[in-house]
């Protein structure tokens, strides 16, 4: 009889639970934004261009550690397949 082992499941809900603090600062930092512009619409391209940055750079992070997810994944669910 196979036993499952959760801890990939863990780790996978852990990773995402951790960044909890940056979701919320980025929405209070994206209302704070928008009512720059509403006051200061001049800002608009300076604004954007930080905000298009700050987003590559989260999507550079969160790429690599979905890569190391998905082959730490991989490596568990060859493990768990070849046991006898």
């Amino acid at each position: 009889m196979y036993r499952i082992d959760f801890r990939p499941f863990d780790y996978l809900t852990a990773e995402l639970a951790a960044l909890w603090w940056f979701y919320l600062s980025q929405g209070l930092a994206l209302i704070a934004l928008g009512v720059a512009v509403i006051i200061w619409p001049e800002l608009l391209a300076y604004l954007a261009a930080i905000f298009f940055i700050a987003i590559g750079v989260v999507l550079l992070v969160l790429g690599w550690r979905v890569r190391q997810v998905k082959r730490r994944y991989e490596l568990f669910k060859q493990s768990f397949l070849l046991e006898p």
